[in-house]
């Protein structure tokens, strides 16, 4: 029988070590949906996936509208608080790109943003009626889809 490499202890200590770091990287990944339901006679819709982006310390944020006007240009960004309570932006404004609506009365646009996805909180999507205007034409509150 042959004897233990001088490699197996000090291979079998590091392993320890970043036993930590690999079990946080296996987590499953969090993921934030919500739909955006028009308001005052709106009928449109939109469905919301905000993510962990590719790089770290990012957030993937993406929103398919359907049954909106074709031809319309909307505005939209992810907000702290729900709906009925608004706490303020998640991001700046000027980050989230304007989606136009096809034809076929849908559009969808994404973005990645500067900052960490949060585990934690409450958050909505609101969506305008253009890209000046302040009336929320749909919103909608995100859950946690762990």
């Amino acid at each position: 029988m042959r004897a233990p490499s001088r490699l197996l202890l000090p291979a079998l200590a590091l392993l320890v070590s970043v036993g930590p770091l690999v079990a946080a990287r296996a987590t499953p990944h969090l993921i934030w949906i919500g739909t955006a339901i028009g308001r005052d006679g709106a009928t449109l819709r939109g469905d919301l996936e905000m993510f962990a982006g590719k790089a770290d310390n990012t957030t993937f944020v993406e929103l398919a509208i359907r049954k909106d006007v074709p031809g319309a240009a909307r505005s939209w960004r992810v907000m702290r608080g729900s709906c009925a309570t608004p706490r303020g932006a998640f991001a700046d404004a000027g980050s989230f790109p304007l989606i136009r609506i096809g034809k076929e009365a849908k559009g969808v646009n994404s973005v990645t943003l500067p900052v960490a996805l949060p585990d934690t909180g409450d958050f909505h999507v609101t969506v305008a009626a253009s890209p000046t205007a302040t009336r929320v034409l749909a919103c909608g509150d995100l859950v946690l889809d762990d």
